[in-house]
Formats: C-alpha cells, sequence, structure tokens
C-alpha cells in the first residue's frame, strides 16, 4: 500500500462530491480509496449533451418523496427537464433544531442526487454508514459546503446545483455527470460535531483493547480486544502516552507510525509493514479517514493514541479492498489503530 492520502473521488460517499474524480486505483488504508461508492451503480448513466447549462429551473418543482423514510425519492417533471438554476438554489422542506454547523465542523447528512439534466437517479445513502462532510475541506464542492454551513441537525432541504458550484466544466464522467449538468440534491441533516475528538477516554477503560508496541518500529503493535465486548458505537480515543512536543493542528505535514486492525480481525496495515518508515500526510484536511482528522489534531508530538474507528468515521458501507481488490474491510467493520505521532511541521 502506497501514500496514505485519500484520493477522495474514490473514497465513500459523502466525498463523491468532492471536486476533480481520481482513476479508481487503490491506495492505503487510511485513505479511503480502495472503496467504491454506492452511486457506483448508477455511474453508467448516461450525461446530457447540453451545449451549455439549463438555467431557468424552479425549485419548487422538484418532487420529493419520502414516504419511505428509508429510501426516500426525487424526481423531476419530465416538461422541466432539462432542469437547471443560474446560481445554487435551496428549498427548505423541514427546520431542525440544535447548533448550526460551522466552517470547521462535520456534518453526517443522507442525500438522494439526481442529474438534473437527464432526472436520473445517480445514487443515494440513505440506509447505509457513511462519513460526514468535512465542512472545513476546501476540495468539497462548493456548492455542497455553502449550504451545508448553518444548518442544523433534523435540517432537511432541496438543492439545486450549477456546474459552477458542483464538478465546473470538468463534469464528472465515473458519475455520468456532463460538463453542463445541473446537480440536484435532496438532504437530511443527522447530526453536526465538533471537528475535534477528545483523547479522553481512559486507557484502563476494560471495554477498550490493550496495546503493545515492540521497541523495534519493523515490528506491528499487538492490539488485544476484550473478550464478550462490542466495540464502541462512536469515535473512541484514548491518550496511551502523552507527548512532550507541539499541539498538532489542521493543515500540519505530520509523520506517524502506526498499526490498524479490524475490531476482532486482523491487521490490515501498519508502517512496520513498510520497514518501519513513517507514513507522512497533511492531517484535519480531508486527506485521511475522518477518525484521523479528528482525534490526531489536538494532540501533542510524542504522543501514543488508542484510535477506535466505526466505519462512519472510517470507509463507511463500502469499507475498503487492498491493491488486488479484495476486501480487508466491510462496510459494517470498526477499525482499531494505535498511533505514535512521531512530528508535526
Amino acid at each position: 500500500m502506497s501514500s496514505p492520502k485519500r484520493l477522495f473521488a474514490l473514497a465513500v460517499l459523502p466525498v463523491v462530491f468532492l471536486a476533480g474524480c481520481g482513476d479508481g486505483s487503490s491506495k492505503s488504508s487510511l485513505s479511503g480509496s480502495g472503496s467504491k461508492s454506492s452511486s457506483s451503480s448508477a455511474s453508467s448513466s448516461s450525461s446530457s449533451s447540453l451545449a451549455s447549462p439549463a438555467t431557468k429551473g424552479n425549485v419548487d418543482d422538484i418532487k420529493v418523496d419520502t414516504k419511505n423514510a428509508k429510501k426516500p425519492t426525487v424526481s423531476i417533471p419530465k416538461d422541466k427537464l432539462p432542469f437547471g438554476t443560474s446560481g445554487a438554489k435551496i428549498k427548505m422542506l423541514s427546520n431542525g433544531s440544535g447548533r448550526a454547523a460551522r466552517g470547521t465542523d462535520y456534518v453526517s447528512a443522507d442525500f438522494v442526487m439526481v442529474n438534473g439534466s437527464t432526472g436520473k437517479t445517480i445514487g443515494s445513502t440513505f440506509g447505509e454508514r457513511v462519513p460526514a462532510f468535512n465542512l472545513g475541506d476546501d476540495r468539497n464542492l462548493p456548492g455542497v459546503l455553502s449550504n451545508l454551513k448553518g444548518r442544523k441537525a433534523g435540517d432537511t432541504f432541496v438543492l439545486s446545483l450549477p456546474p459552477s458550484q458542483a464538478f465546473g466544466s470538468a463534469g464528472n464522467q465515473q458519475l455520468g455527470i456532463g460538463p453542463n449538468d445541473d446537480l440536484v440534491l435532496y438532504m437530511k441533516v443527522n447530526k453536526v460535531e465538533t471537528a475535534q475528538k477528545a483523547c479522553d477516554t481512559p486507557s484502563s477503560d476494560a471495554s477498550l483493547p490493550k496495546v503493545e508496541v515492540p521497541n523495534k518500529v519493523t515490528e506491528q503493535a499487538k492490539i488485544t480486544f476484550p473478550k464478550g465486548k462490542q466495540p464502541p458505537t462512536e469515535l473512541t480515543c484514548s491518550t496511551l502516552k502523552e507527548g512532550s512536543g507541539a499541539v498538532v493542528k489542521a493543515g500540519q505535514t505530520i509523520s506517524v507510525r502506526y498499526t490498524g486492525q479490524v475490531w476482532n480481525g486482523s491487521v490490515f496495515d501498519s508502517t512496520a509493514k513498510r520497514k518501519g518508515q513513517p507514513a507522512q500526510f497533511v492531517i484535519g484536511k480531508g486527506q485521511v479517514i475522518p477518525g484521523w482528522d479528528r482525534t490526531v489534531v489536538g494532540q501533542k508530538v510524542g504522543s501514543r493514541l488508542l484510535v477506535v474507528v466505526p466505519s462512519e468515521d472510517g470507509y463507511g458501507a463500502q469499507g475498503s479492498t487492498d491493491q488486488t481488490g479484495k476486501q480487508i474491510i466491510k462496510g459494517t467493520d470498526t477499525i482499531v489503530f494505535a498511533v505514535d505521532i512521531i512530528s508535526a511541521k
């Protein structure tokens, strides 16, 4: 496995919203890039051949059927096709409560995505466990970022995004989106969370795995799981050893050694497998799975962490595959990391 950077368009939804698509190649376990999005089954939907974007659509014409809450549908009347708006347009369907999302928050939201030009449904995340939107990741589609900011848990809305607020003139061939196709979305906000997750769970907690890290960097950590215990359902972090270095900040390039293992399963990746060479990547900016971005930021250089990552903070419902296409992390798996923070620049 090579670089731990996430090739965003190949990671699990909702990072399909990130501008610029990859080529389908598999990368490292931290990246999510071995996985296939839930929209992959719809990626063969042909895009339109519009000479220019449609601009006179009205979001009031978009119909959302939520009778089956687990499988809502979105439709555009045929006489309104091709559909498009001159700018990003939103129609609120219901208002939630709680704290409004800020620019550095993580927003868990389900969505149905439709090609406005053709009226074809591209994909849906309802009923799946998918990573949250990182509002601090400026690679996201600008129309999605701007319209998730300020939203609250329980908000539902219809959103129309012209190409300039979506995939731009390049479109997205994998999803069947042409350079002049409008995106139509029905979105339901489930949760708004702060970006940083404290590593404050006591290492003595009997429900957490125990970690032994050998002195040799070419030997992976031994992670022992508590017998008869189910994994935490929330992202959990424990400081096994607090370092004395500077506090890690979002946007810094960090150097780490780690071992990653499926809960009650096999080791799927470690720096020990690469002759103990530390992995380097930018933290807190969506280049690695959310479980890392949210726990490593705020910790001190020299610290050793135990990070327990449920699928929605890892690889989502699709899990992850290795370079041969073999499934190494299932969509229902909780994964566990022992992490040593070597440096931050």
